[in-house]
């Protein structure tokens, strides 16, 4: 009887093969293919919409991201149980091969999803008659999304195609190196600004991306590339952008902790933001993970799977306000026992209520601890991607750069002003600067390890001032970071390409994996 079935089926996958052209070429009824979606000007909009949601994908903003950039720079570490966790912050990366090296291969994955929704929209926009000044926002949006991608493939990879349609088919893609993928991250944002608004006046549109957070992006890129001039230049215009009632669009909070909260979201410090929202939404997650993979390791508040290291700690204790008391931001970066306030709490314990070591220290940042007992995968806090006293900071070193030094300093008191530090120039710790070049390159490290500490623009920083390409800039950052121990000089600079890419693409992997 077993055998009768077997031959039957045989017949059966012969008929299927006799009309198989036929039967490969019907359609789903139920299912929904490009060819019937792209119709409308609704059609479009939710494909905008949708293309949003990679950024919060774990290979992108929603967790893996913030460790490739924090953990791996010279703030951060790892004791993760987990040995690849481990390998993605001391650059003893070995094997690439397999599912449980995740930031490996999801980011990629995550990324390109990114841009292959994007380019859908681009793409698929030619054909739809609509509202032309609405489509017009819509491909600065879709512009926008796909040169964010090509931006962190350039920082994580340094290497990768450039797919600039939704098909794969056809000749093999162009594999760029770093430059040429923030080359097309930067064309990216220029078509995003011709198109986007300054500014949204409904509601409903608050976290979309504007004209600002294109030139905000636009300026990383281009201080990536050295181009000071234009960068310089960019960050002016940032600055003349008016609202409706015609005052500056964007301008520091009075409260630096608003920067990292739910309840300072989309503020006007606020360039731009990864919106996200706690619990499920209609069934599913739109939280951050970083809280639960950045957070206090104890009472299962979160993971021992990235800390800070104590030289970002000890950057803070270099200077005192005004008023003689330490520098606030510690308070709102890191997380460590206090012993002038031993009965300070986190997530409603305090340091010794939870066994923790008096010499720890763990990240407070994009965390719960004021309004949680626990840390899930679902954190509310938006991630802020650009504020304005990063490009403030970038725009000093710019002048810097170009052998403005002078004109420097009041955009870093701009920063230090904000949180009661004296302005630099009367700095009774940080003296002699002048307009010394060196010296203020020096200086802008400090103040942008104190401003922006574990935002995730570290590695950023390290890769623009060449602390990867020589051995006396690595043997600095040793003395910050023990992992640098272990770091290779034109290897670690590079993630590895996952192996499963390599023969697709075809792409090479990168030296030394």
């Amino acid at each position: 009887m077993k055998h009768l079935h077997i031959i039957a089926a045989i017949f059966a996958v012969i008929s299927l093969t006799a009309c198989s052209k036929d039967f490969l070429d019907r359609k789903n009824p139920n299912e929904m293919t490009t060819t019937d979606f792209w119709k409308t000007g609704d059609d479009l909009q939710k494909g905008i919409d949708a293309a949003y949601r990679p950024l919060r994908f774990n290979g992108a903003y929603s967790r893996w991201l913030h460790i490739l950039y924090v953990s791996r720079s010279d703030e951060g570490y790892s004791e993760s149980p987990n040995p690849y966790f481990q390998s993605y912050s001391n650059f003893l990366t070995k094997s690439y091969n397999d599912d449980s090296a995740e930031a490996i291969k999801f980011t990629w994955i995550d990324l390109y999803k990114g841009i292959f929704w994007a380019n859908q929209v681009i793409y698929n926009s030619t054909n739809i008659k609509m509202d032309e000044a609405l489509k017009t926002r819509i491909l600065g949006e879709a512009y926008f999304l796909r040169g964010m991608h090509y931006f962190n493939i350039a920082a994580v990879y340094g290497r990768g195609p450039l797919m600039l349609n939704p098909f794969a088919g056809g000749e093999a893609p162009e594999v760029a190196e770093q430059l040429g993928l923030y080359e097309q991250a930067r064309k990216d944002f220029d078509e995003a600004i011709k198109r986007l608004p300054a500014y949204y006046s409904e509601l409903k549109n608050l976290g979309r991306t504007t004209e600002g957070a294109a030139r905000g992006m636009r300026i990383k890129v281009l201080m990536q590339e050295h181009n000071w001039a234009e960068a310089e230049a960019e960050c002016r215009t940032i600055f003349a952008l008016k609202n409706s009632g015609g005052q500056p669009l964007y301008s520091l909070v009075t409260n630096y902790k608003d920067n990292f909260s739910q309840a300072g979201e989309n503020n006007a410090e606020s360039i731009f933001e990864v919106q996200y929202a706690p619990g499920l939404q209609s069934g599913a997650e739109v939280g951050c993970n970083r809280a639960k993979f950045m957070g206090i390791a104890a009472d299962g508040l979160s993971w021992a799977d990235a800390y800070p290291r104590k030289s970002l700690y000890n950057e803070f204790l270099l200077e005192k306000t005004t008023a003689n008391k330490p520098d606030p931001r510690i308070k709102h970066t890191l997380a460590y026992y206090d012993p002038a306030n031993p009965t300070e709490t986190f997530y409603g314990k305090t340091w010794d209520e939870m066994s923790l070591n008096h010499d720890m220290v763990y990240w407070k940042k994009y965390t719960n601890y004021e309004t949680a007992t626990v840390e899930d995968y679902n954190s509310g806090i938006n991630f802020r991607v650009v504020r304005l006293a990063d490009i403030y900071l970038l725009y000093a070193e710019a002048l810097n750069e170009l052998n403005r030094t002078s004109e420097a300093y009041e955009y870093i008191n701009k920063v230090r002003r904000r949180v009661g530090m004296p302005d630099l120039e009367n700095s009774t710790v940080f003296t002699g600067i002048g307009i010394d070049k060196e010296k203020m390159r020096t200086q802008i490290r400090h103040e942008r390890s104190c401003e922006l500490g574990g935002e995730s623009t570290r590695w950023f920083d390290l890769e623009r001032w060449g602390m990867f390409e020589i051995a006396t800039n690595v043997a600095w950052l040793k003395n910050r970071d023990a992992d640098f121990n272990n770091f290779i000089i034109g290897v670690n600079n590079r993630f590895p390409i996952p192996y499963h890419e390599i023969a697709l693409v075809p792409i090479t992997q990168n030296p030394g994996y």
